[in-house]
């Protein structure tokens, strides 16, 4: 049995199976390269499931992690610490102002926002609107608000959730009424299969939201920061949301969840309506700080679009046979394949051949890598990868 195998086995005895049997055992990471425990190698295309937006164990997220360490890592919620304060700068400025509230990821941060959603609505009102192809999350709150595929087992779901169709205007249009609250939205749907919508549906849905005096909420976790070439997805639209939420890379790869309010609604969630124990502490927000100057500094946003740009021109130029649309935005790129390819056996083929990869939906392969991985290592993921959906 080797290192990785005994370890493999372990963590069947001892993990829920909650994403089912682990298939590495990984041990170290540095930049866009992984290896496991019995020294094998990856090229890292999909790092921390689009929570390493810098790469693995970034220096100078190393340095702010240990510096702060040595200080404070942990307070109680009624205490506030420097980095949460200069983080929550570093968002809202770039964002649309507001103030923030922390916690610790995706699904927390959807909570928060569902709740503020409900709250600032206010009159009876508290039907959510979000999308088929959705996803945000899998506490009871945000899994009400993703498809029904995702809640089996777990029904009742919270009362007044409704679906509309992505894309399509007259679809949202069609399920409000006077008890909406609000509407959830992915500038881009990234579990979803990488959908993209049009400029004139985002817009539209902000003029529907301004109509209706409903709060539009645009969930961030996979699309911020920078990942898709603007420091938040919407601003592709020349929109602006009442209410953002972030998780994944905002934490430069430690865990950290945002709810971010508009300046209309930043005090709706008023003493004792939410809470977050370890929500903003110091040894985390410190790294999502590092993060978010180091994208500033090491222009990144941009860097975003051009590594994107070139791995959709690598991927279109293969010209796959099973390929039915390769799409993406920034360095979060999709390939869609036929029906008869199963997204899951190229993701497997890949990690044989030392390529981390990822899936969406049944036939959609994703890669996110890392804003600075090196072009020649891109280049040599896309090439593995290539081969292997051609074969």
């Amino acid at each position: 049995m080797t290192k990785q195998e005994a370890i493999l086995e372990e963590s069947n005895k001892t993990i829920i199976p909650h994403h089912g049997s682990r298939l590495l055992a990984v041990t170290r990471g540095e930049g866009s390269k992984l290896w496991d425990a019995d020294g094998n190698e990856y090229i890292d295309l999909f790092p921390g499931f689009g929570s390493i937006v810098l790469g693995h164990c970034h220096p100078k997220i190393v340095e702010a992690i240990s510096s702060q360490a040595r200080k404070l890592c942990v307070h109680g919620n009624l205490f506030i610490n420097e980095p949460a304060i200069e983080l929550g700068h570093a968002i809202t400025h770039r964002a649309f102002g507001g103030k923030v509230f922390f916690c610790h990821g995706g699904s927390d941060a959807n909570e928060a926002a569902l709740k503020l959603v409900r709250r600032a609505a206010g009159d009876g009102r508290y039907k959510i609107i979000s999308f088929h192809g959705c996803f945000h999350g899998r506490t009871m709150g945000s899994l009400s608000l993703t498809p029904e595929s995702f809640q089996t087992g777990f029904e009742p779901m919270l009362p007044g959730n409704v679906k509309a169709t992505y894309g399509d205007l007259e679809s949202v249009k069609a399920v409000i009424d006077g008890e909406t609250a609000g509407v959830f939205v992915e500038p881009f749907q990234v579990e979803g299969g990488l959908n993209i919508p049009t400029k004139e549906f985002m817009r539209g849905l902000r003029h529907l939201c301004d109509e209706y005096n409903l709060l539009l909420v645009c969930d961030e976790v996979w699309t911020a920061p920078a990942r898709t070439g603007t420091w938040f997805g919407y601003h592709h639209f020349g929109i602006e949301p009442d209410v953002m939420t972030l998780a994944k890379a905002i934490g430069g790869g430690a865990p950290v969840g945002v709810c971010v309010a508009s300046p209309k609604y930043a005090d709706v969630l008023g003493p004792g309506t939410h809470a977050s124990t370890t929500g903003g502490n110091p040894l985390c927000a410190a790294a999502g700080l590092a993060a978010m100057k180091l994208i500033e500094e090491e222009g990144l946003v941009e860097r975003a679009g051009m590594l994107g740009r070139r791995a959709l021109e690598q991927l279109r130029a293969a010209d796959i046979p099973s390929a039915v649309d390769i799409r993406g935005v920034g360095t979060i790129v999709g390939v869609q394949l036929e029906e008869s390819r199963p997204a899951a056996d190229v993701f497997r083929t890949c990690m044989q051949r030392g390529v981390l990869v990822c899936t969406a939906q049944k036939n959609v392969v994703r890669i996110a890598p890392a804003l600075t991985i090196e072009e020649d290592m891109l280049h040599k993921g896309i090439e593995i990868l290539v081969s292997v959906m051609k074969s």
